[in-house]
This record gives C-alpha cells, structure tokens and sequence, in this order.
C-alpha cells in the first residue's frame, strides 16, 4: 500500500521536572489526522543515563593490545615466544616455536585472544559486529541489546499508551497508535551507518528526554516499546543503506507491504517519520530498496 505522505506533526511537547520524575505530555496527529495525547512519568535518573559513546577504533585496539600481551606472558618461553606490534590500522601478532603442531597450538590460541578481546570490547561499550547486504563489516550500536535492556524500563510509556484505547482493543491498533507517535518525534538525519561508528544514535530513553531520533534510533525505540506489552511477537530490524524499518508479525490486510524473513511472513512499518504512515504502508524508495535486495536484517528475541 501506497499512500500520500502527510508530515507528522507534533502538536504538543512538553517536559516538566516533579521531584524525581520528570513528566511528559504530548499531543500529536495520528494517520487519519486524528488528534492524539499522551502523558507519562520517567524516573529522571533512568532516562539522564542513557547515552551512547561514539565508537573510536583506536581505543577498542588498544584494548584488544593490552589483552594479547596479557595472554601472552602465560605463555611458556620454551614453549613459544610472542611477538606483539601495534600498528596503525591493526595489530600484527607473531609466534615461534620449535615445534610445529606448538606453534599452530599458539596461533590458533592468539587468534582467539584478539577475537574475543575485540567482542567484550564491543559488549562492553554496547556495539555489536554488523554485515551490510554487500557483505562489508562493520561496527554499530547493539540495537537488539538496547531493545531487550529498555522493554521494562518503557513500560510505563507502553502502558499509558494502550490505556488510551478501548478495552479489548486488537495488537495492530495498539501498533498504530504507538507508530503515529513515534514518527511524530521530531527527526534526525542517520550518519552513515558503516562509516559513523554510532555517532548520532540516540538510546530509546535518551530520544524521549531529548524528543528526536534518527531512523535506527526510532526503529530500536518502537521495537522497544513493542516489546513491552507484546514479548511474544515475532520483530524483525532491517537495515537499508542509511535507513532503518521494522517488520512485525501480525495478520495482514489487503495492498499492505509484508517481507518474507526465515519463512516468516512480516508486516512492514516506518518509525522514522516525518511522514505518517500507518502499519504495512512503506515509502517508495524503501520498497525499491528492498525489492532490489539493498537489505540485510536481525531477528528481535
């Protein structure tokens, strides 16, 4: 389904510090250019620490040098010896030993060392690994740690937004709801994902206090709170080049735009905005996109 784009807009934000919550309300218009409000309370000290640091390569490599120096010194000198030297782009690492089935025994261990050195490094500063369509690797914010970490402490928000619907209102409603809102939020260009080492992310608490988000921003955010009143859902994050959407699995009507992942069939849903588009509408260029295989994709646990 294509539809023409309408500009969120968001009518009312406001942000109101009461002892140590701070209060949110908002007014904004919805898809069918209905008139929505929503108000909640956030602890303030939950929401002020969520913040995400740019990822810098050369800390993450001294890190992971630090790391095979210490592996290194448990290591037998009649053994092997370790050579370590640091470069500017990578690390070199160089064993000898008289024994060939040894030296293989401590490259291989090594090998290992820098590896997982190199992923609790990521794990530590929230990043994971990233492969684009085109195979290219990369580093980016660990969105599906940040939706699983922020489900509970959105419930609140989740909460105040299914209250305004009608008792025994069906899962897409609360998702169309919930998606107007999001879009609503005003708008941040995303930095190119394989070159921006996660700088302009916003956390799903952060886009709140600061009411703006680029698309993965938005995308982790709407998944977020999905997760909060629907953890049985399927959900999948896709990734286009400079974009980001999000796939759910609900029954499907008529002209809406669905993606087969893993034999699963998937609703599509915009979150970024500004444009307001209801669950299963996508814009033009994001379906060229997909259809001519720019994507590459996460399952939401």
């Amino acid at each position: 389904m294509f539809v023409t784009p309408v500009n969120a807009e968001q009518v009312v934000y406001k942000k109101v510090k009461k002892q140590s919550q701070l209060n949110f309300k908002y007014q904004w218009l919805d898809s069918f250019s209905q008139n929505q409000a929503l108000e909640f309370n956030l602890p303030i000290k939950q929401s002020a620490r969520q913040i995400h640091k740019r990822f810098v390569p050369e800390l993450a490599q001294q890190y992971v040098f630090i790391e095979l120096h210490k592996a290194a010194r448990l290591i037998d000198p009649r053994e092997a010896r370790i050579s370590i030297q640091r470069g500017t782009q990578d690390i070199k690492v160089s064993v000898t030993s008289r024994s060939q089935t040894t030296l293989e025994k401590w490259q291989e261990s090594m090998a290992h060392t820098e590896v997982a050195a190199f992923d609790k490094y990521l794990q530590d500063n929230y990043y994971a690994r990233f492969t684009s369509y085109l195979g290219q690797e990369a580093v980016k914010a660990d969105h599906i740690r940040y939706i699983s970490e922020n489900k509970t402490p959105l419930l609140p928000v989740a909460q105040a937004i299914y209250e305004t619907l009608a008792v025994n209102s069906e899962s897409r409603i609360y998702v169309n709801l919930l998606l107007s809102w999001v879009q609503s939020i005003p708008y941040n260009e995303l930095e190119d994902r394989m070159s921006s080492n996660g700088a302009g992310y916003l956390p799903p608490l952060a886009i709140i206090r600061q009411n703006q988000g680029d698309c993965d921003s938005k995308s982790v955010l709407m998944a977020s709170l999905i997760r909060s009143l629907l953890p049985d859902v399927k959900l999948v994050m896709i990734y286009l080049p400079q974009h980001a959407l999000l796939g759910i699995s609900l029954p499907t009507r008529s002209n809406e735009q669905t993606f087969s992942f893993d034999g699963s069939e998937y609703l599509l849903m915009e979150p970024t905005g500004p444009a307001v588009m209801p669950l299963g509408s996508i814009a033009t260029t994001t379906s060229s996109a997909i259809n001519s295989g720019l994507i590459s994709y996460e399952q939401i646990p």
